[in-house]
């Protein structure tokens, strides 16, 4: 019975060793390291849960492309439309 329990344990452990050696060798692969490359979106689709805005303001669906914002100015023209509104 001791070598039957034995045999089953060094199965294991080979098999063990062998998806280690598997794993090793996928995520050193370029297949691996391509898949973790991932795309810049060119549209971006943002949908409010309108129940929830009612509340605070009116609902409109709004849609823009990434390509058109400069980060540096979508920043300054938003502060700058707060202060309108709120002076």
């Amino acid at each position: 019975m001791f070598g039957l329990k034995g045999a089953y344990f060094y199965l294991i452990a080979l098999q063990i060793t062998i998806l280690k050696f598997f794993k090793k060798i996928y995520f050193t692969s370029n297949y691996y390291n391509k898949s973790l490359q991932s795309k810049v979106p060119v549209q971006v689709y943002f949908n409010p849960n309108p129940f929830l805005l009612s509340i605070i303001s009116p609902y409109k669906k709004q849609l823009f492309k990434v390509e058109e914002i400069d980060p540096n100015n979508f920043w300054f023209k938003k502060c700058k439309f707060q202060k309108k509104n709120l002076g």
